[in-house]
This record gives structure tokens, C-alpha cells and sequence, in this order.
């Protein structure tokens, strides 16, 4: 059987190869069997990937591209099995195959032929159709054939030939000073040019370090946060269409569109670089200090109960949630009856209100009957603990119950949540950050990289599906404690 190859997108789109290696390279490179457009298919490397015949199934390699190939939509990281009608990509944003196998007997099609415009240096220069030949003598005086007393008519004809001599030397200095001035255009525009396209390269080779970086940060997380790891591939597939907008924006010489990718390629690539450094902390090791002093916390109105997030930050079961969570979104509701259970812990123990906030989010509470001392989150006392750019992770239960748990016989074991991100932007009464959240995580504790509290979850960013959330400084929390005996 043979590999037939229907190209659905990109410069070659609709057109059929059918080849009948056995091992076939696909790529921009000339070398390459399955080729496509060395300058229009810019997402697709010189050598982007390999099919290869193994016995009666055909295998896809990437070859480390540049943008990575993906199968049925999804991106490969090792040798994959491919069947009729798979789908490869070359690049999230690169051309579309069809793979399909055929019969021996249908023929191998020729390797495409790429059109190609030729270079400034090997068009050839206009020079003007008046300019006069290099070295040639200038036209020969005319003749004078009338003496003082000569003819009108011969009169005229010397005065004509003068007339005439003279406009040929102008016209020919006009076409010169002509040639010169498109000729000053030409390289002034050239030059204009290759500055753009070392602008564009320089970008483009910033930004794919970038993007290798983040592959490596991905690799690094070994599994550890999922949410960080979808937000790295979220940057990636950014930065990676950006750039292909970049070059076709580049191509079209539209040069406000270049200016404007180019600063947002530069804000998507500042992210990416900080979701690396949030990729470099210690979260496991966050999540083992910190999970057992979060607690689920279930919070009873007259219309019924509601949960959220509550962590102790004092060993008398003195724990720290949000005034929503126990006073309702107007902060005047009466709470019936309020539970706590602390996380891998399948017993609920009672618990009270003992401080409302009047100027933040935030509400202390207290577990009643806990014997001994529990353990506690530490509060940063940095006055400025947290900047743009700095990784913090969080401890709580977004969406409550609603998330698996264990269970114990008919009892449930509180299984916490963590989630990492990335500090964003920070205003005296909250810190934004890019990160996770969902009902049921408000009051959980965010911890910088050192592990120490630096705010609360309370809120999110309506339409941003919990990817942009908000929460107290920890300052505030710390004067709320303050009033507490």
C-alpha cells in the first residue's frame, strides 16, 4: 500500500501527493518528500516531521520542530500510530493533511514546483531608454551649410539642429537624474525592508526561546499542577499564532498591524515567562506544609447551606474565610449553623462567627470542642510581599462537593484543591491574579513561593471561566486578627 497525502489547508490546499516510500519526510526543505511552501507556509520547519512504514502500519514522528505536529488535534511527543483519515497538522496553526493509503497501482504524483520571485540583485536595473550608451560620444555638431548671407531656409535648419542637439542633453540629464532618484527610493526601501525583517526575525527567535523554555517548565512540572500546565500550553498556542500573524502581517507590508503584534506578542510573552518561574517552585512541598490547616466550611441560611474555604492561622482552631461566606454577599445575612472539616479528615466539627470585616472581604471564625492544637498557616509580615510576575498557589474547594472526594464507610473525606498562578497586578485592597478559582474557594489562602500567606480568594473576573481571580492583602487579614482575643 502507498501513502496518499490530501492537503486541506494552507498554500497547497486541495492539491493530492501520493508517494510510495517508506519512510517519508514532510517539510519546507527541497530535500523533503512531502513539501510544502518555503515562503508561505512559515509555520512548517525545513524538516517538520517523518511517516514511516512499519509492516502494514504507518508511524508519525515529529522531528523537533519548531511548532510542534499534531495528530486529530491533538500534540504528539512520541512516535504515534496513524489510520485512514487521521488528520496531521504541522504547527497549531500550519497546514492540515489528510492521510489516507491507496493501492500500488495508483502512480506517485511529481514534487510540487514553487514559484520564485527573484531578489533586487538579480532583476535588472532600469536605466532610462534616453540615457545616452557609457563612453559614447556625444552626437556630432550639425554642420553649418549657410554663410552670413545663406538662405532663410538654411538659416532655419542650423537653428533647428542647435534646438535639437540641446533637448537631446537635457533629456538625457533628466532620465540620469531619474535613474538616480529611483535608484536612492529602491535602496532606501531595501533598506527599510531588511531592518523590518531583522525586527520580525529577532522577535520571532526571542519568542521561540520563550516557547522552548516553556516546553521545559511543562516537563519540569512532572504532573504536579495540571491548571499551570494548561495555562503554559494556553501562552504557547498564543505566542505561536501571534508569530504567524506577524509574518503575514510583515508580508502584506502593513506596518501599524507589525507594530501592534509586536507588542502583543511582547505582553504574551512577559506571561509566559512568568508562568515559567511559577513552573520552578517547590508546590509539592507547599501543598504537605500547608493542606492540613484548610478546612471545608459549610455555612447554613434559611434557604439553605453553602460552602466555601477557611484556613487556621492561630493553634486555638482561630481560622480565617471570607464575609460572604458567612454574612452572604450584602454582609447581612444570619448563618444558622456553621461546620467545618479539615482537609483528609472525614469528621465535621461545629463552629462560630467571631469578627466580621467592616472594610474588607474577610471573617474570622473559631472550631468549637477540637481538642489540642491544630496547624496553621503562616501570615507574611512583608509590607510589600507579593509583586507582578511573582508565582503564588492556592489551598481550597472550589465548587464545594461537586468535586470528587473520598469516602469513609457513609462519611465523606474533605479532599482539598490546589491550584497555581501568577500574581498579575496588585492595588492597595487586592492583589489580581492568574490563576483558578470557582464558588466554593472563597476564603482559601493564597502562599507565595516561601509558602507563607499573602492573600485570601474572594473573587473572580465574570466571562474569564475563574482564570482571572482577586484576592484580600494579607495586611488586612492581620488588622481583622488584631481585634481578636
Amino acid at each position: 500500500m502507498k501513502a496518499q497525502f490530501r492537503i486541506l489547508s494552507g498554500s497547497r490546499s486541495s492539491q493530492v501527493d501520493v508517494l510510495s516510500k517508506a519512510e517519508i519526510v514532510l517539510g519546507r526543505h527541497p530535500s523533503c518528500d512531502l513539501r510544502f511552501h518555503p515562503d508561505q507556509d512559515l509555520d512548517v520547519s525545513g524538516k517538520h516531521a517523518t511517516i514511516v512504514k512499519s509492516g502494514t502500519s504507518w508511524v508519525l514522528k515529529d522531528l523537533q520542530s519548531r511548532n510542534g505536529t499534531l495528530l486529530n488535534g491533538h500534540r504528539i511527543n512520541a512516535d504515534t500510530r496513524i489510520d485512514d483519515t487521521d488528520q496531521i497538522q504541522l504547527g497549531a496553526s500550519g497546514p492540515k493533511i489528510e492521510f489516507r493509503t491507496v493501492a500500488d497501482s495508483v502512480a506517485d504524483t511529481a514534487p510540487p514546483v514553487f514559484s520564485h520571485t527573484p531578489t533586487a540583485e538579480q532583476q535588472p536595473r532600469t536605466t532610462g531608454r534616453h540615457a545616452p550608451p557609457s563612453g559614447a560620444a556625444p552626437p556630432p555638431p550639425v554642420k553649418a551649410v549657410a554663410s552670413a548671407g545663406g538662405s532663410t531656409t538654411q538659416r532655419i535648419r542650423i537653428e533647428v539642429a542647435k534646438q535639437t542637439t540641446k533637448f537631446k542633453w537635457v533629456t538625457a540629464a533628466l532620465a540620469a537624474i531619474l535613474v538616480v532618484a529611483v535608484g536612492g527610493v529602491y535602496l532606501i526601501s531595501q533598506q527599510q525592508e531588511k531592518a523590518r525583517e531583522s525586527e520580525v526575525l529577532s522577535l520571532r527567535a526571542r519568542t521561540d526561546s520563550v516557547v522552548r523554555a516553556a516546553d521545559e517548565a511543562m516537563r519540569a512540572l512532572q504532573g504536579q499542577m495540571a491548571g499551570l500546565g494548561d495555562a503554559l500550553r494556553q501562552s504557547q498556542t498564543q505566542v505561536q499564532g501571534l508569530q504567524t500573524q506577524l509574518a503575514s502581517a510583515h508580508a502584506s507590508g502593513d506596518r501599524s498591524q507589525v507594530i501592534e503584534l509586536s507588542r502583543q506578542l511582547d505582553d504574551v510573552s512577559d506571561r509566559l515567562k512568568n508562568q515559567q518561574v511559577a513552573a520552578q517552585v517547590d508546590y509539592r512541598k507547599i501543598f504537605a506544609a500547608n493542606q492540613h490547616c484548610v478546612a471545608l466550611v459549610y455555612v447554613r441560611f434559611s434557604d439553605g447551606t453553602f460552602t466555601g474555604t477557611a484556613f487556621a492561622v492561630r493553634p486555638d482552631c482561630t481560622m480565617l474565610t471570607n464575609r460572604h461566606v458567612v454574612a452572604g454577599a450584602d454582609g447581612a445575612r444570619q448563618a444558622l449553623d456553621v461546620a467545618i472539616k479539615f482537609t483528609d479528615s472525614p469528621q465535621m466539627f461545629g463552629g462560630r462567627v467571631l469578627q466580621i470585616s467592616p472594610d474588607a472581604d474577610l471573617a474570622v471564625i473559631r472550631v468549637r470542642n477540637l481538642e489540642g492544637t491544630v496547624p496553621t498557616c503562616h501570615l507574611t509580615q512583608e509590607s510589600d510581599p507579593v509583586q507582578p510576575g511573582d508565582p503564588v498557589a492556592t489551598i481550597g474547594f472550589p465548587l464545594g462537593t461537586s468535586l470528587p472526594m473520598l469516602t469513609q464507610g457513609e462519611k465523606t473525606i474533605a479532599k482539598a484543591t490546589f491550584t497555581a498562578g501568577t500574581v498579575s497586578k496588585v492595588l492597595p485592597d487586592q492583589v489580581q491574579i492568574d490563576g483558578y478559582g470557582a464558588e466554593g474557594a472563597s476564603g482559601s489562602p493564597y502562599f507565595d513561593g516561601k509558602g507563607d500567606v499573602v492573600g485570601v480568594l474572594h473573587a473572580g473576573e465574570p466571562g474569564t471561566n475563574g482564570r482571572v481571580v482577586y484576592a484580600v492583602p494579607v495586611s488586612e487579614a492581620i488588622k481583622l486578627l488584631q481585634t481578636i482575643n
